[in-house]
């Protein structure tokens, strides 16, 4: 894919279960950002697929036929908050906008949904992703223990940062 990739000449898609391997091997991919904490991939196709009954994964498709997935997410609602996963963008389109771009569709997804809060959870050691972030308007919240204890490669904990959501706007006619 050139370096010139312009998002407003992609679109996103809601996963289907035919995605699950692309999905797994760009998690795996994405995710290897965090091997100096945390061994072994990141998910496999037994987590995705039991995600899919949870939640909805968006997608963002290479421009180029045959590229396979340049980015997912997954998104879920819960009690009224919705949640972001996984944000997954291909190693060689990282800092494109991708990320920015599939956030906006699960905003909108939350929204819909009637959400007034979306939550992520950030791995403690990935310093890099707080002030990104938090530019994108997420706060942290509060500290989670890290899930699964025996992968860590030091002491690790989750960030749970919310950002508020704005409901869908609805125009007003004068008058």
């Amino acid at each position: 894919m050139s370096p010139s990739l312009d998002v407003t000449d992609m679109n996103h898609r809601a996963a289907t279960v035919t995605d699950i391997p692309a999905i797994v091997a760009l998690t795996n991919r994405a995710f290897l950002a965090e091997a100096f904490c945390v061994s072994g991939d990141r998910t496999d196709d037994a987590d995705i697929r039991q995600r899919f009954s949870d939640g909805t994964f968006y997608v963002a498709d290479h421009i180029a036929p045959g590229e396979g997935l340049a980015a997912s997410v997954f998104c879920s609602v819960e009690n009224g908050r919705g949640y972001m996963g996984l944000l997954s963008v291909d190693p060689q389109l990282q800092g494109r906008g991708l990320s920015r771009f599939l956030l906006n569709a699960v905003e909108h997804h939350c929204r819909e949904a009637g959400c007034h809060f979306l939550d992520i959870t950030v791995v403690n050691a990935r310093d890099d992703l707080f002030p990104i972030y938090n530019k994108l308007g997420f706060t942290p919240m509060d500290v989670l223990p890290f899930p699964v204890p025996e992968r860590a490669l030091r002491p690790l904990t989750l960030v749970k940062m919310t950002k508020p959501l704005r409901p869908p706007q609805t125009a007003t006619l004068p008058g």
